[in-house]
């Protein structure tokens, strides 16, 4: 009888035991499946902002060949009135394919410098617009929600 109770309470130390490592087990298998759904819904979100940004370093070489032609427009001496229409239709027609894919321009003129948005290339003295922006030298454009070009412009001080 004494050798009956000693196996069964081997065989009660063994079930516990094998009721941890199960519990154990289960408990690193439910780690496991939520580790794999971090993983697998942080990609699909990393896939889907590739996609939104794939294009991000060819607009970012287009925009000086657009910043050429607002100089080509700003030029006084040009007297034919066609020339200048006809530059004109080719930036609308350059800026509404750029807004297709999300590419648009912002203007900085009269707002609050704000180094999100803005890069200071000079400081000018003024009554009354300081830490104002008084003069954009070069435009800056958004991509969907992100900055493709920070806008350089003189800030009031």
């Amino acid at each position: 009888m004494v050798k009956k109770k000693k196996n069964t309470t081997k065989l009660k130390r063994k079930k516990n035991n094998f009721e941890e490592q199960f519990n154990e087990q289960k408990e690193k298998n439910k780690l496991l499946l939520a580790e794999f759904d971090n993983f697998r819904k942080r990609t699909a979100k990393e896939r889907i902002a590739t996609e939104k940004y794939e294009g991000q370093k060819v607009f970012v070489s287009i925009l000086p060949i657009l910043d050429d032609i607002d100089r080509v427009l700003s030029i006084k001496e040009i007297k034919e009135k066609s020339v200048i229409d006809g530059i004109n239709l080719i930036k609308s027609k350059f800026v509404s394919s750029l807004k297709e894919y999300g590419v648009s321009p912002y203007d900085s003129l009269g707002d609050e410098f704000d180094p999100d948005y803005h890069e200071a290339i000079m400081m000018k003295k003024s009554k009354k617009n300081k830490n104002m922006v008084i003069e954009e030298f070069q435009k800056g454009y958004m991509y969907h929600d992100r900055v493709l070009r920070h806008a350089k412009v003189i800030v009031g001080e």
